[in-house]
């Protein structure tokens, strides 16, 4: 296990350079011990998700919205850089913010007028409004305008967006237990990074469904067939969405 890097008492003892040169290298230490932890392969499945975005970026990319999906891409990708490299605060920060924008993007969508804003900088996206339960991406009402036959699995999807956006907050406002498990040093923390990953793969699960209600049914069959790993892999649980890509779907004996 490296030694950690203590971010507060090494500040008066180093130059500004060597500070952040040390700095770098205790990152790359906790690189290194995150893969050589990670045995259930967990970074390479929150990975995963960057493919499955540029494949809806690919769909949405001339799309008015298409730059917040872009965006939110991005921040996902800083998210897995600060996790696997120890700036867990940073991580949850970065995923938090991933997930308003993907959010974001099937929400302005519907509001050409909002969008706009959003673009000149005259907006902020607010997530309260978001996951509103009447109007928001993942009420009902919404949900059946674009893809009638998940309506009724919108609620589920809401309460774990809500729950799972609350959690990352408690790093973002830097709540007192955040401070507790991280404790100012730059050093591999196992119950962390998992946290982490845990946190991604639920907001992989809810941003799937948000985008897959919103934009399946607009989608050709050549660019449902793009779509049909990612969404098997995602939501191959529900028969709707087997139906329309056409992939078996299990009857049920009721």
């Amino acid at each position: 296990m490296p030694s950690s890097f203590d971010t507060l008492g090494d500040v008066m003892s180093l130059s500004c350079a060597d500070y952040y040169k040390k700095l770098h290298y205790a990152c790359g230490e906790v690189l290194t011990a995150s893969f050589a932890a990670d045995t259930a392969g967990l970074h390479a499945s929150s990975h995963s998700f960057v493919s499955d975005l540029e494949q809806w970026y690919g769909l949405l990319k001339d799309r008015p919205e298409g730059p917040i999906l872009k965006a939110a891409l991005a921040e996902y990708q800083f998210a897995l850089l600060a996790v696997v490299q120890g700036q867990y605060r940073q991580a949850f920060m970065a995923l938090r913010l991933s997930f308003e924008l993907l959010m974001g993007t099937s929400y302005l969508s519907a509001n050409e007028f909002q969008l706009r804003q959003w673009l000149r900088g005259e907006r902020d996206l607010v997530w309260s409004a978001l996951i509103d339960a009447e109007s928001g991406v993942l009420s009902k009402q919404f949900v059946k305008a674009f893809y009638e036959e998940l309506a009724e699995e919108a609620p589920q999807y809401r309460a774990m967006g809500q729950e799972v956006y609350r959690e990352c907050s408690e790093y973002v406002h830097g709540n007192a237990l955040t401070h507790t498990s991280l404790d100012g040093k730059v050093s591999f923390q196992q119950k962390v990074f998992d946290a982490w990953h845990d946190k991604a793969k639920t907001i992989r699960l809810v941003s799937s469904f948000a985008l897959c209600a919103r934009y399946l049914y607009l989608t050709d069959s050549t660019n449902r067939s793009k779509l049909e790993t990612v969404l098997i892999d995602n939501l191959g649980h529900m028969p709707a969405v087997r139906r329309i890509l056409g992939a078996p779907v299990e009857e049920s004996n009721v």
